[in-house]
């Protein structure tokens, strides 16, 4: 995968929603960036997430990326990409954005954001 077509982004964007659907919030947390942990605790990411997609949605998926850019105008230095994930269910689907930031040589998680545009 190449950073043109955005193989990278992707995958991160697949792995943290997906330990968010899976509900390993420990998991997700380990993903995010120091700027997110230094805003958001882990518990008031699970509750954000829990906002869009309850515990009791039955059926959750297909989970893929939707769109994504390396160019907007609110990026910061240190972001490469911003993801846009969607997460289908039984009645209705759902989406997180997330950015996706350099931190020490990783990709972790800078920003997220719960719901469909």
């Amino acid at each position: 995968m190449s950073i043109t077509d955005g193989g990278e982004f992707k995958e991160v964007a697949l792995q943290f929603t997906e330990a968010l659907v899976n509900r390993d919030y420990p998991l997700a947390y380990s993903m995010t960036s120091k700027a997110f942990k230094s805003q958001f605790t882990a518990d008031q990411m699970r509750a954000d997430f829990e906002t869009i997609v309850p515990t009791d949605w039955q059926t959750v998926g297909p989970i893929g990326v939707g769109e994504f850019m390396q160019t907007w105008p609110d990026k910061k230095p240190s972001d490469v990409a911003w993801v846009y994930v969607y997460i289908g269910g039984d009645e209705y689907s759902e989406a997180v954005t997330l950015t996706i930031a350099n931190e020490d040589g990783d990709l972790k998680i800078r920003d997220v954001e719960y719901g469909r545009p």
